[in-house]
């Protein structure tokens, strides 16, 4: 059997999320809200009072004995339990977007297009051999552990014989933090919760910055995987011991609403040695303002005590707008469990109209059958009424569930926005030989606010104004930098004749590399920049054209590091600079 384990989870594709409405469905057990699962998800907050709070997005596919979620922080950490919603809602207002805005053009019939579819108590501190365990509670579906050592294999073997699996986790990843001191906070599923029980974790402890321990999930890191940061505080944060790029908007596919925008970010990243970050958006927190909680929003749900039947009382959560996701009904399958009358004859009767062999035959397959039942007995209790005669149901202890699960996490989460008033999101994509250095973060109160919202102007070209072949058209884009590009749209169900593997650049502050910045980052004060674009235009002898006497100009220099021809500003003319004057050739 293969083992899992999740140390801080560390897996972010970043994609272009569109938020989509569960409320067609009519109850709690229909798709989830889209989420950004490939990817790893923190929040870090620098407090007033020193401290750091973090929240962290689990995500974990296995079984529940594979589980096991291990973290190294540098002090005693108080532990809470957190809401998916603070990442749904974080990840819609703050997402990247690349947006055309559409100029007249001279060429007929061609609109704007759109091309792609788209409660233990705390134990005293008690010594376990060489490790010390500082706590260990019942923390939401989590059995946890605080635990600390100055010996990693002391470490390992107490995690082992505790019933956490570490797979390749050994004692040389752990040497670094038992070196520095550090305390861990080791996290199993709890003997009555499962995997679906899952939902992120809230730590605060004294540290003076932010830091992720990167360096443990090497071992199970996906190539280029995504590490996504936002990170509340009083001035812009940083990263303080990576780079930072910023990306070229030259190299995003503008037509298809930057739908390569991952990829272009790896590459910019990659150009910087690896270990880099951009910044998505530096800004207001209100951005955030009411997105997670909103002041007096389940002011009601105590009046739900009074409902002892589990239809009444589901009923009464929809109108209250309560989060439909995976903790929702993890609460309902604990509060409201399907009575035994429900699977024998309630199922044949209410989704398979009484067909025995239907029946029969669905249950062969019983992770869909179950899943099958769930949906249709939590989405409609009503239809089942006649065989529930021996649910066991308590609204009372079900409002505690849901006050202790969803509310606080939600309400605690919101404060966090009232009362930091700048938020950084960063984003990252590392592969496992790029995690030898664990980021930390740092602030910077100088430095200008980062929107997420990129524009550019387009406008279509044609050969002839009064031109309705689709292959007589291009597209000019105008960058905010002034730099132009044209590209062939790829109409509906017209082949482009012609593919560019590269825009076609129209102007001279061209580079076809994906950062369009590298800098070092400073506590104060303007960042050094390490390499930016080159001004250079293929147009050497600036005739208004790239013709044969440019040719003859690059080819004298190729091979030489000359930045008077150097197109693609990587120090050197070579054939990624011919390839990019060959384009732009007339």
């Amino acid at each position: 059997m293969v083992k899992r384990v999740c140390f801080i989870s560390l897996t972010l594709l970043l994609t272009l999320m569109t938020p989509h409405s569960t409320q067609a469905c009519g109850g709690f057990f229909c798709s989830n809200v889209p989420m950004n699962q490939a990817a790893e998800r923190i929040l870090f907050t620098k407090r007033n009072d020193g401290k750091i709070t973090t929240h962290v997005q689990i995500q974990f596919s296995g079984s529940k004995t594979d589980f096991a979620w291990i973290l190294p922080v540098p002090s005693v950490p108080e532990l809470g339990i957190s809401h998916n919603s603070v990442f749904q809602q974080l990840q819609f207002a703050t997402q990247p977007t690349f947006q055309l805005e559409w100029e007249e053009s001279d060429c007929e019939f061609l609109p704007p297009p759109i091309f792609r579819n788209f409660d233990d108590g705390v134990l005293e501190a008690a010594a376990g051999g060489d490790v010390e365990v500082i706590a260990e509670e019942r923390i939401g579906p989590y059995d946890t552990a605080i635990i600390t050592s100055t010996d990693p294999t002391a470490m390992t073997e107490w995690l082992v014989n505790n019933g956490y699996q570490l797979d390749a986790l050994g004692a040389d990843l752990l040497r670094p933090y038992t070196d520095m001191g550090m305390y861990f906070i080791a996290l199993r599923l709890a003997p009555d919760s499962d995997v679906g029980d899952l939902q992120p974790i809230s730590m605060t402890y004294e540290a003076q910055n932010p830091m992720i321990p990167i360096k443990l999930t090497a071992i199970a890191a996906e190539p280029n995987m995504g590490v996504q940061v936002w990170i509340l505080g009083q001035d812009r944060a940083i990263p303080e011991n990576y780079l930072h790029v910023e990306i070229n908007e030259a190299a995003i596919d503008w037509l298809n609403f930057g739908s390569n925008y991952d990829q272009v970010l790896t590459d910019a990243a990659d150009e910087a040695g690896g270990q880099a970050f951009t910044t998505e958006y530096a800004g207001k927190s209100s951005i955030m303002a009411d997105r997670i909680y909103r002041p007096g929003q389940y002011d009601n749900l105590g009046l739900l005590s009074s409902r002892t039947d589990p239809v009444s009382f589901l009923e009464g959560l929809l109108i209250l707008g309560f989060p439909r996701d995976a903790q929702m009904q993890s609460l309902i399958r604990r509060n409201i469990t399907i009575p035994q009358r429900v699977w024998d004859e309630g199922v044949l009767q209410v989704i398979y109209r009484g067909d025995r062999e239907r029946y029969e035959e669905a249950k062969k397959d019983s992770v869909t059958f179950q899943a099958t039942v769930e949906r249709s007995f939590y989405n409609n209790l009503e239809a089942y009424r006649e065989y529930l005669g021996d649910v066991q149901f308590d609204p009372v202890a079900f409002i505690s569930d849901i006050d202790n699960i969803i509310v606080t996490p939600l309400t605690e989460a919101q404060a966090l926005f009232a009362d930091h008033p700048y938020l950084t999101r960063l984003y990252t994509t590392l592969s496992a030989n790029e995690m030898t250095v664990d980021p930390t973060f740092a602030f910077n109160p100088d430095l200008l606010e980062v929107s997420n919202i990129h524009t550019a102007k387009a406008k279509y070209e044609c050969a002839h104004s009064d031109s309705t072949q689709p292959e007589d058209v291009v597209v000019l884009i105008t960058l905010n930098d002034g730099r132009q590009l044209r590209v062939k749209p790829p109409f509906f169900g017209i082949p482009n004749p012609e593919p560019l593997p590269l825009p076609i650049f129209a102007n001279a502050a061209f580079s076809p590399l994906a950062a369009a910045r590298i800098e070092r980052m400073a506590l104060s004060g303007s960042s050094t920049v390490i390499r930016g674009l080159t001004p250079v235009s293929p147009d050497f002898d600036k005739s208004g054209k790239v013709d044969f006497d440019d040719f003859v100009a690059f080819a004298a220099a190729f091979g030489k590091r000359d930045p008077n021809f150097d197109l693609s500003g990587d120090g050197n003319v070579d054939f990624r600079d011919f390839l990019v004057f060959v384009q732009n050739f007339e």
